[in-house]
């Protein structure tokens, strides 16, 4: 999820939080306020009574008789006065003209008429609004005001928080573009948020120690790689020489080959390690489209005569013709060394079988027991040890998965191109 879009989640759900209890709050105290209106009336009604009970004859006696539509008086006998506690509740009451029961707000109270010193229960009620109504409005006008908060409310988050982290996805498109072989200090924006200056300068020195580092790795890899030839080259010259002068001494030529032979390895050693720094250093930087299946062909042409000395079967399976952008010496060099990893280990009469996918090639040779750590560095006295750690650089540099597993007697090396 992006950083915008968890913000604004969180933001939205806190406060859908605090307006879901805001709004039970607020219909809560509205309810009350609107109860405390209507007793204060019936409270006012029911002492305007009172006072014109006491002080106008036969008044009760015409309340009685007329019975108005928001009043209900009931002769009492003294005993009952005193059970009866003044209290207002919300109730029904059936009004002939709508034919229905309808919400009302009742005080119930009782006193004694002076007039005629008689005791009378009264109760004065009023229309009140339908609770189920005023719930179904409120949340009709809640919901409205809520969608057009969170609308309003995340525009206007998405446009603050786009502006203020514009810093940040500055610095993060520039370390996406960032290459170390380039030796170019990413250009980040200018900001006044302090947390942004702080990361933008921590990512600056972090950025110049790398490209230091790797300019003076590069530097050395290159002074070795010149220095080496010269003394490897005389090397095999006087090797050379000496075992020439003594062919017919057969034990000291063995040794002087035995030399030759180890010397010869270094060499290997020595142009292998050097190969697989620059591939870590990512200093191939020429990109084309390479055919794979081109290089494969290729490749599997310059093994020939070895494929026919060990009378090895070559199978190909599939018509498609993957491609990838890569180096084209890195694509050579990656299938190289697997097609002479295959033939170098499988017996004599065995099979390698190369399938082709639209993005994938799976590169297989029979064989009797499965390898543990099969990219890591092997011993071998004819070779480096590193043809499948170039191989497993390679294909981490351009992101292709390849899998290892030996299934039915065979090595199988799956290449998923992304």
């Amino acid at each position: 999820m992006k950083l915008i879009n968890y913000l604004i989640l969180r933001i939205t759900l806190v406060f859908t939080a605090v307006m879901l209890l805001w709004s039970g709050i607020y219909f809560f105290l509205q309810m009350k306020e609107i109860h405390n209106e209507n007793d204060d009336g019936l409270t006012d009604l029911k002492q305007e009574f009172i006072l014109k009970a006491n002080s106008i004859p036969n008044f009760v006696e015409t309340m009685e008789h007329y019975a108005p539509l928001n009043l209900i008086v009931n002769e009492i006998s003294q005993a009952e006065v005193e059970t009866i506690t003044e209290h207002f509740t919300t109730t029904k009451v059936y009004f002939e003209s709508e034919q229905e029961e309808e919400n009302v707000r009742m005080l119930t109270s009782a006193f004694h008429c002076t007039q005629n010193d008689k005791y009378y229960r009264i109760q004065f009620f009023t229309s009140t609004f339908e609770s189920d109504a005023i719930v179904k409005n409120l949340l009709y006008l809640l919901l409205g005001l809520w969608i057009a908060l969170v609308l309003t409310i995340t525009l206007i988050s998405k446009i603050i928080i786009s502006r203020v982290n514009k810093p940040f996805f500055r610095a993060l498109n520039e370390l996406y573009k960032f290459q170390l072989d380039n030796s170019k200090m990413p250009d980040f924006s200018e900001t006044r948020i302090k947390e942004y200056v702080q990361l933008n300068d921590a990512i600056k020195e972090l950025l110049d120690k790398n490209i230091r580092v790797f300019t003076k790795q590069k530097q050395f890899i290159e002074n070795v790689s010149h220095e080496l030839q010269t003394p490897l080259a005389i090397i095999t010259a006087h090797l050379e020489k000496m075992l020439e002068k003594h062919q017919d001494n057969e034990e000291h030529a063995n040794e002087i080959a035995t030399l030759l032979k180890t010397h010869n390895r270094m060499k290997r050693l020595n142009n292998n390690l050097l190969l697989l720094s620059k591939i870590q250093n990512n200093q191939f930087p020429a990109l084309s489209v390479v055919n794979l299946r081109n290089v494969l062909d290729e490749v599997f042409a310059e093994f020939k005569e070895i494929v026919t000395y060990k009378q090895l079967t070559v199978e190909i399976v599939g018509d498609a013709s993957p491609s990838l952008q890569m180096s084209a010496d890195l694509a050579h060099i990656l299938f190289s060394n697997l097609v002479k990893n295959a033939v170098a280990y499988t017996v004599r009469g065995g099979k390698i079988i190369a399938s082709y996918q639209e993005n994938a090639i799976v590169i297989s040779n029979s064989g009797n027991t499965p390898v543990a750590d099969v990219f890591g560095r092997y011993k071998s006295d004819t070779s480096s040890g590193l043809g499948l750690s170039i191989v497993k650089s390679i294909t981490d540099l351009y992101k292709i998965d390849i899998e290892y597993q030996f299934k039915d007697n065979l090595h199988i090396f799956d290449l998923k191109l992304n």
